[in-house]
């Protein structure tokens, strides 16, 4: 139901975009898409994986495996259709959980960079399971190193603080609870649990900030760079 309801919004990008800003579980915090970007040059060519509706620059690519109103390329992210070392750089937003081999993905988007060029990806931590249509996989501080060894990393912060995880949990728990094993409750229930506990999450404005929320952090993000070739 969850997965309709996103299929179904995302065919007005804008309301999309506002209702996930405002109602998702997640406050957004540290350095965006839109920001990174600006490091680009106005003749920079950059791409969008997995971009869903979402477009953080007008110059931007977005490619994704299915078609959406401002998708730019239909294509699979283990086989992007750009020529070795052609890209300047790359964001991947909250896909990487989504796909059973994220590795390939980056090494991917690391073979299209030229030496040099950048990748911002973003993804979860402490965050419940949200299949769209697949969930697989969590990051942690190390974990992400691990996933980004090929490049060299200029910077690992938080994206969303251990409040975004903490109402993430709060809303599946109430969901859990109160739809006693119904899976079509359950479904229901989660998105109620969304507009009961979204308040919450905007104390990630402060919380998110702290040193230590990397411990209980709902998402990260990271940038890394293609490393010179030898």
């Amino acid at each position: 139901i969850l997965n309709w309801v996103k299929t179904l919004l995302r065919k007005s990008p804008g309301l999309y975009l506002f209702l996930i800003w405002l109602i998702s579980p997640v406050c957004f915090t540290g350095i965006s898409a839109k920001r990174f970007l600006k490091r680009c040059k106005p003749e920079a060519l950059m791409l969008n994986i997995g971009s869903g509706v979402h477009k953080p620059h007008p110059d931007i690519l977005n490619v994704d495996i299915f078609y959406y109103k401002g998708v730019d390329i239909v294509a699979n992210g283990e086989q992007l259709p750009f020529a070795t070392g052609s890209v300047d750089a790359v964001v991947c937003e909250s896909l990487l959980e989504h796909v059973p081999r994220p590795e390939r993905i980056v090494a991917e988007m690391f073979r299209v960079l030229r030496p040099g060029g950048a990748m911002y990806i973003v993804i979860p931590f402490v965050y419940p399971f949200h299949a769209s249509p697949n969930d697989f996989y969590r990051w942690s501080v190390t974990g992400i190193k691990d996933l980004l060894k090929e490049g060299s990393i200029e910077t690992i912060g938080v994206r969303a603080g251990p409040t975004s995880g903490l109402v993430g949990q709060l809303g599946t728990w109430f969901a859990i609870v109160f739809s006693f094993g119904n899976e079509t409750l359950y479904s229901i229930l989660s998105m109620v649990g969304l507009v009961i506990f979204f308040p919450l999450k905007f104390l990630d404005w402060i919380v998110g900030r702290f040193p230590t929320a990397i411990h209980g952090a709902g998402q990260f993000y990271a940038i890394a760079v293609k490393k010179p070739q030898n």
